[in-house]
């Protein structure tokens, strides 16, 4: 469980200088748009956090891989956080697969930066495996703590696999096993992946924080769904949404086949409901590849008429289309966390999703969605199909997602990363809500 307490609210980092944090994020960019390439939730985190921390009066510097001679080496999210691309392999997108052997040059290009800025960081926080292993580096060589988010686990993706979809590598197994071992605090989203970190990798259970992301209600909100419909040019339809990456993982082909068997079960009630898929390829995949096999497989269920294909939108597009939806179907395979669920819910759009991983904390089965236990898309149909039959309760597992959802901001995640923070950063006083790790409590 999180435990809150407040502390008071000044900032001052080691002899009296603002604190610097150096948070390496090598694979994707918080300016990437989320849907698209290796682009998600970890995106939105790293960028929301940054502008908060500050806020706070924390200098945060962010390193992500240059992929192109178009964009600016260095650029500024928010007054006293910049993003900062250094050279590591070819200045082109690259392979989520091929970055291990960059590393090293992406580490030396850090160090350089450093040296050259006379920069001297007070703690070092690393998103996902691939920055781990920098991050692990830079605290040996600049002695200074280390702070490991994960996003996704390599292990428990490798429990849920689809059919056909290729295991985790023992690369990404061993990497992340390593910087849990080096790492000073480790951030879990939900206490379900603090116990994967302590049950699978071995994790000592008083490093972990429990840490969850948050939702910008300035965007995600709810708003008329007929004026929403109107804006998305989808007016006397009834929407079924899907969001995310078009990877097996995330399952937007249960979505599909949920949907088709609603509409061979229900024709009547189902005579004007579409589904709605929005996002685009994972990691070096071509989109138009990606959208080929989901409309074969629409058009082979019979349900190719019935479902169009989005790319990745803009957060206050994308808050439309929660807006305007019935239903948002979250099928993922595993889940850290299910940003898109809670961003669903913010905008008051009842969710069916997978009772898996972070899904379990977010939504509220039975009041602000279900949570549907497997992959079988019958099951999904039968919750799907009780959404569609029931206005009533639509609206009213609408109106509880919208107060689940302010339990969740991103004010108090960056307060909570500020708490880790300054138990790691002499003389870094705290403040806003600490979250403690299960055991601690």
């Amino acid at each position: 469980m999180c435990v809150a307490t407040t502390v008071d609210s000044t900032t001052a980092g080691r002899s009296g200088r603002e604190p610097r944090v150096a948070v390496m994020s090598v694979h994707t960019s918080p300016t990437d748009q989320p849907g698209t390439g290796d682009s998600g939730g970890m995106n939105v985190y790293i960028r929301e956090v940054a502008e908060r921390l500050a806020e706070r009066g924390v200098a945060v510097d962010v390193f992500t891989r240059s992929r192109g001679r178009e964009e600016p080496a260095e650029e500024l999210i928010a007054p006293g956080a910049r993003l900062v691309r250094v050279s590591a392999g070819p200045s082109t997108p690259v392979p989520k697969r091929t970055l291990p052997r960059f590393l090293p040059e992406f580490l030396g290009s850090v160090l350089e930066r450093a040296r050259r800025e006379r920069i001297r960081y007070d703690v070092v926080h690393s998103h996902y495996w691939l920055s781990g292993w920098v991050g692990r580096s830079a605290k040996d060589i600049w002695d200074v703590p280390l702070v490991s988010s994960f996003h996704t686990l390599g292990k428990v993706k490798n429990y849920s696999l689809a059919r056909g979809e290729p295991a985790e590598s023992p690369a990404r197994l061993s990497g992340e096993t390593k910087v849990i071992e080096a790492s000073d605090r480790i951030l879990a989203p939900t206490p379900a992946e603090a116990a994967h970190l302590v049950g699978l990798y071995e994790a000592n259970a008083r490093a972990i924080r429990v840490v969850p992301p948050g939702v910008d209600h300035a965007l995600f909100g709810p708003r008329d769904p007929d004026a929403a419909k109107l804006r998305l040019h989808l007016t006397d339809l009834r929407l079924v949404l899907f969001v995310g990456r078009l990877q097996t993982h995330k399952g937007p082909d249960i979505a599909i086949r949920t949907l088709a068997e609603a509409v061979a079960r229900d024709p009547e009630r189902t005579h004007n409901v579409v589904l709605a898929v929005v996002g685009g390829p994972s990691g070096g995949t071509e989109h138009g590849a990606d959208v080929a096999r989901l409309l074969d497989l629409a058009s082979a269920l019979g349900v190719g008429e019935r479902v169009m294909f989005f790319p990745p939108q803009p957060q206050r597009r994308l808050a439309d289309f929660y807006a305007a939806a019935d239903a948002v179907l979250v099928p993922s395979r595993s889940e850290s966390f299910g940003l898109v669920a809670l961003e669903a819910q913010a905008c008051g759009a009842p969710v069916v999703a997978a009772a898996v991983g972070g899904l379990r904390y977010v939504v509220e089965d039975g009041r602000t969605g279900y949570l549907v236990g497997g992959h079988d898309p019958a099951d999904h149909a039968d919750r799907l199909l009780a959404l569609l039959a029931d206005e009533d309760t639509r609206r009213a597992m609408g109106a509880r997602g919208v107060r689940q959802s302010h339990r969740f901001s991103w004010d108090a995640t960056s307060d909570a990363v500020l708490e880790v923070y300054g138990e790691l950063i002499p003389g870094l006083a705290r403040s806003g809500p600490v979250w403690l790790n299960p055991g601690s409590a």
